[in-house]
């Protein structure tokens, strides 16, 4: 997660957005989200994956079948292909990456490769020696994954008892190697109240604070995390508070243009996701496998599949029931939070539209305040 200031909202553009505005146009791979396994400890109820039992196999034989995680050779593979395109940037994530016993070698190894790494933990399996082992990696930052101010809140949400500690614990150690942390937090029904808590929870930490208002829906019926959504009223109370001016979340209320060839999303330009199987995907919203890695290279994928093509057509021209709505300035519309609730990459993200009609409403009070 980032600390989700919107196109809508964003006062300027930083050269890192400059950097990424070019590569997004001629197509260059800088971003890889690596979902290593999907085996986890932890059976958060809002989860979108469908984790699997921790003790799985780590590794599998090289020839093994789809079914089975990448190897560690296999991985070192992908890795080195990764390089050869030019990827830069490298998230290692799960279900939780530390059950994989190799996680520390494919991150090494990404690293000699010059790319800057972050990983994604839910932080139970950090203790003092895992701390210090990150820290030798030189990783841009550790994500931390916290759901409450309290360990009764995130308990619930995680389903394991003192996993609350131990998520804490992660971000002390870490910080105290001097590692970069992020205390990262959807934000919920249930934690929204929350939300100054846990502020000065990751302040007290020393890590950043960086919280989302979205859910991702599950592709299996079986699971169903949009439950766990903020309500309107919630979305109310969340916006006054992130999006308050004086605390330096909005600079200027006036929402930039919508014009015919923004793109509201940059996805199928400069980044990809891949699964524990090798299954190479545009995003983590959107499951549209564009090849499978034990099946072809990398390069192959990213030159040659029409996939790309396609979604990278996906400007406000061509969102029919998005072009001319007044709320396109203020909307942070996810292509796949369309495709997963709504049905189609091209239809109206319904989710997005309740959440910038709030975010408008929550502006405009701002705006009367100011003016009057």
């Amino acid at each position: 997660m980032s600390a989700f200031v919107c196109d809508a909202c964003a006062p300027s553009v930083t050269p890192l957005q400059q950097l990424l505005g070019r590569v997004r146009h001629s197509h260059r791979l800088f971003a890889v989200h690596w979902e290593l396994t999907y085996r986890c400890n932890q059976a958060c109820a809002h989860c979108y994956l469908d984790v699997q039992p921790p003790k799985r196999a780590v590794r599998e034989a090289p020839g093994a079948t789809e079914q089975n995680e990448l190897s560690t050779a296999e991985c070192r593979r992908v890795i080195d292909e990764m390089a050869a395109l030019g990827a830069f940037s490298l998230v290692l994530s799960g279900g939780e990456p530390l059950l994989r016993d190799d996680w520390a070698e494919l991150a090494a190894y990404a690293r000699a490769r010059y790319m800057a790494l972050r990983l994604f933990t839910n932080g139970t399996l950090v203790d003092a020696s895992v701390a210090s082992r990150i820290a030798q990696l030189h990783l841009c930052t550790v994500e931390v994954s916290v759901y409450g101010a309290d360990a009764r809140t995130h308990d619930a949400l995680t389903r394991v008892h003192g996993s609350f500690d131990r998520a804490i614990r992660a971000l002390r150690l870490l910080r105290e190697q001097g590692v970069r942390t992020v205390m990262k937090t959807p934000m919920m029904r249930q934690n929204v109240g929350q939300f100054r808590g846990m502020q000065a929870l990751a302040g007290e930490l020393g890590a950043q604070f960086h919280h989302d208002a979205s859910i991702t829906p599950s592709a299996n019926p079986r699971l169903n995390p949009l439950q766990f959504r903020m309500t309107e009223d919630d979305l109310r109370a969340y916006y006054r508070q992130t999006l308050e001016p004086s605390r330096g979340s909005l600079v200027a209320n006036v929402p930039l243009a919508a014009t015919p060839d923004r793109r509201p999303c940059g996805i199928g330009t400069s980044a990809i996701t891949i699964d524990p199987y090798g299954n190479v995907f545009p995003c983590l919203e959107v499951r549209l496998a564009a090849g499978n890695l034990r099946q072809s290279p990398l390069r192959e994928i990213w030159e040659r599949s029409g996939l790309w093509a396609e979604l990278r057509r996906l400007t406000l021209e061509e969102l029919p029931a998005c072009r001319a709505c007044d709320l396109a300035g203020y909307c942070t519309r996810c292509h796949g939070l369309a495709w997963q609730i709504d049905g189609d990459l091209r239809t109206a993200s319904s989710e997005n539209c309740r959440q910038a009609r709030i975010r408008k409403e929550v502006l405009e009070e701002f705006n009367r305040s100011v003016q009057a």
